[in-house]
């Protein structure tokens, strides 16, 4: 299990700006960095929401893709993604439950109150066990 999931304060504006940009709808991107004891998220992809459900989000699946093809024999790699929860709350819904499906990989989640980004939070998907909340540090 992760310890935490250092992350920088300009990558969260970034996600901020995007989940708030996405209203009515889900904003949605990758995490690329290092994941050993902790997560180190490094760069942040967005992405286009491709759900037809305003309600969930799906990263494109080239996306993913092209990136895991970039980052092999370096020692990055995709260790999660970020989606937001208009006029909810930051944690994974019962849909995020249903998704969940990568033992490890980080999820961000950020909510949207009247228009306005919260501030994120992070867990760690375990298949078929569900989330574990782990802390984020936000660095400057």
């Amino acid at each position: 299990m992760l310890e935490a999931v250092y992350i920088s304060a300009a990558a969260v504006a970034l996600i901020q700006n995007k989940a708030e940009s996405a209203i009515p709808g889900e904003c949605c991107g990758l995490l690329i960095g290092r994941a050993d004891k902790a997560a180190k998220v490094d760069q942040v992809v967005p992405a286009e929401n491709q759900a037809s459900d305003p309600h969930r989000f799906l990263i494109d699946p080239q996306l993913q893709f092209d990136w895991m093809k970039k980052l092999r024999g370096t020692e990055r790699g995709i260790i999660g993604h970020y989606h937001s929860h208009p006029n909810g709350e930051p944690k994974p819904s019962a849909r995020d439950e249903e998704m969940a499906n990568e033992d490890g990989l980080v999820w961000l989640i950020v909510a949207v109150i009247e228009g306005a980004a919260m501030d994120p939070r992070a867990f760690v998907c375990q298949a078929g066990l569900g989330f574990t909340e782990v802390p984020l540090r936000i660095q400057p």
